[in-house]
């Protein structure tokens, strides 16, 4: 399936509110709502969207600390699935395999330094795969966009 202009709108739209109403979006791309229905579930099947959530706010949720924290695991792999018990780890964002001296980059919310601490030594470094964690933690959150926000072709348009 290839995306017309259209197409692009929707998912634009969408990328930047995934609660605006099939009548809203109608009305911004100047289609009736029903041909919005029929375009968005071809855009699910066809697998362009793969879901909708909602971006919550971490600091008015009582988790202000950000924090990304690289992890080594050990090679062969002691029979854990080091990438599957990160995703269990609490206040985990994000999990990425990743190429370089680490092999997981994971993006963790955490009420303060102390908890983020207990995530680390409770959760993370008692994993028996994992050989090593290298901290960061976010002072100022300066852009923090939906996914493929920046992607050319669905540049923020009304």
């Amino acid at each position: 399936m290839r995306l017309d202009n259209i197409d692009q709108k929707i998912l634009s739209i969408l990328l930047n509110d995934a609660g605006t109403s099939k009548a809203e979006i109608a009305r911004r791309v100047g289609l009736a709502a029903s041909a919005i229905s029929e375009r968005t579930r071809r855009l699910e099947e066809a697998g362009f969207i793969k879901g909708y959530s909602a971006r919550l706010n971490g600091p008015a949720l009582g988790l202000p600390l950000l924090a990304f924290v690289f992890v080594r695991e050990l090679k062969p792999n002691p029979g854990v699935d080091t990438a599957d018990a990160l995703t269990q780890v609490t206040g985990v964002e994000e999990v990425h395999k990743i190429a370089g001296e680490d092999c997981f980059l994971v993006k963790i919310r955490a009420a303060g330094t102390d908890a983020l601490c207990t995530v680390l030594d409770n959760e993370i470094n008692v994993i028996p795969s994992v050989s090593g964690v290298r901290t960061t933690i976010v002072l100022k959150s300066l852009l923090e966009a939906p996914p493929l926000s920046g992607a050319p072709h669905l540049s923020a348009s009304s």
